[in-house]
């Protein structure tokens, strides 16, 4: 089995260049007749001051000082919400669980201690 040879540097520029003048013979829109007559006939524009309209711009933009007291301080009823939430639902999920435990744990004395008297009594 034979391995092929990597590509020449001379062979890859004779393609890349033959690729190049190929894609420079191709043909171009025409762009000059994209405008319409009725456009090249209308009026050049009026010219405005540019203040009312740089006004108008930042007049919708937000204040990151005003946006970062309301983000902080929802931020902070909202941490104070979870902490609330959080402690009593783990209070009462603990005491639950703890319930359980030991209603579990009498349970399996009762049946050990249940083991041991039919194991004496034998």
């Amino acid at each position: 089995m034979t391995q092929a040879r990597p590509p020449r540097p001379l062979s890859t520029i004779a393609l890349l260049l033959g690729v190049s003048l190929l894609a420079g013979c191709t043909q171009f829109p025409e762009l000059d007749r994209t405008i319409t007559p009725a456009l090249e006939a209308a009026p050049y524009p009026d010219l405005v001051p540019i203040d009312p309209l740089l006004a108008k711009a930042t007049a919708g933009r937000i204040d990151p000082a005003r946006t970062e007291a309301a983000l902080t301080g929802r931020a902070a009823n909202l941490e104070a919400r979870a902490a609330r939430v959080s402690r009593t639902s783990a209070q009462s999920a603990s005491a639950a669980r703890v319930a359980r435990l030991r209603a579990r744990a009498a349970e399996l004395q009762r049946a050990r201690q249940a083991a041991e008297d039919s194991e004496s009594a034998e």
